[in-house]
């Protein structure tokens, strides 16, 4: 089986350069193509020679971490938007200033919609507090989590994938908050938080319509959703963008592994949005409306279950679950030696 080569300071960083270089100039690209062209396929054709520099983006990372972050960044965020933006949709817009044009396409951040506060008005202080709480908590449980694998060996299965799915939702959420938070910072505008509190749903429509990943949601919605909705119905439309969701995951799967993909993601959102669909359809027509608990208790086993034996299953026999835990415990071994140096540095210098 083909592996991805071992990760070297060097060679993260030199391909963390060539992102840093090459993004900006396709969004400068994109930008200045699209406020010269009308919407549509004029505006598309103008596009699409960006979209293979953000499909190889990731092929350049030998990390699993930043080769999955580069994926979902650019393969899946970026190159979507500016399909979007070809049909004057989605959350980009040629009027956008320049820096904020750029952040957005390369970046996983939202400007929160509403009016911004002025300078007589509350600051947006509050957006970026908002981020803090998620970077301070999800630091200190993945630092948790990161002692707690090793001792994982006698726990039940689907506890253990509960556990992962634990740590990807705070990986994810952390990455996600501090670039929030740098990028409301930097451009001073509210941002919109891309997850709430998907470890413990209600439902399958609760988990993807309002807990999961909400900007990839929103571009799901634009992109599949709605067009097929507006044609085909409602429950073509979901269907739509739940096969679009496992397409991209399949891709994932190829760039994790570089192995042919199995299906099993594809099956896995289908299987998602034929219960997405059947959820809808009982509660309508009154056959299924729970007492809260049980409704917390039978969503949450739902996903643990069918993202254990669908999810990870291929993940988990190409070992990427192993090798991802030990990138973590690196970092965090990491982060302790630095913060041990300079805590050595700053008392020694003071007791001298």
């Amino acid at each position: 089986m083909q592996s991805l080569g071992h990760p070297t300071s060097a060679s993260e960083l030199r391909a963390l350069a060539w992102t840093t270089l090459l993004v900006p100039m396709c969004a400068v690209y994109a930008r200045s193509a699209c406020r010269r062209l009308r919407p549509g396929w004029p505006r598309l054709a103008a596009i699409l020679p960006t979209l293979p520099v953000f499909i190889y983006l990731p092929c350049l990372f030998n990390s699993y971490h930043l080769r999955l972050f580069s994926t979902f960044f650019h393969t899946w965020l970026a190159a979507n938007k500016l399909v979007l933006l070809a049909f004057d949709l989605g959350p980009l817009k040629p009027s956008l200033p320049l820096l904020p044009f750029l952040l957005c396409t390369g970046l996983p951040i939202r400007l929160r919609e509403g009016p911004q506060p002025t300078s007589h008005s509350a600051s947006p202080g509050p957006s970026v507090a908002d981020f803090l709480v998620p970077c301070g908590r999800s630091v200190l449980f993945l630092t948790g989590l990161a002692l707690l694998f090793p001792h994982t060996g006698s726990l039940p299965l689907y506890v253990v994938h509960y556990l992962y799915c634990a740590q990807i939702f705070l990986t994810l959420d952390l990455v996600f908050s501090s670039v929030g938070l740098v990028a409301a910072a930097v451009l001073g505008s509210a941002m919109e938080r891309q997850f709430r509190a998907p470890l413990v749903v209600a439902s399958v429509n609760d988990f993807w319509g309002r807990q999961w990943n909400l900007m990839a949601v929103d571009l799901l919605r634009a992109s599949a959703y709605k067009p097929v909705r507006d044609r085909w119905g409602r429950d073509a439309g979901v269907l739509a963008a739940f096969l679009m969701s496992g397409v991209l995951h399949e891709l994932l799967y190829w760039y994790m592994t570089l192995e042919p993909p199995t299906g099993e993601m594809l099956l896995f959102f289908t299987l998602q949005a034929a219960f997405h669909v059947a959820e809808r359809w009982a509660r309508v027509a009154g056959l299924w409306r729970p007492p809260k608990p049980a409704a917390y208790l039978i969503g949450t086993t739902f996903m643990v279950v069918t993202i254990s034996e669908l999810f990870f299953g291929p993940f988990i026999r190409a070992g990427i679950d192993v090798r991802m835990i030990q990138e973590a415990a690196d970092a965090v071994g990491l982060v302790r030696a630095v913060a041990k140096r300079l805590i050595v540095r700053l008392f020694g210098d003071a007791s001298s």
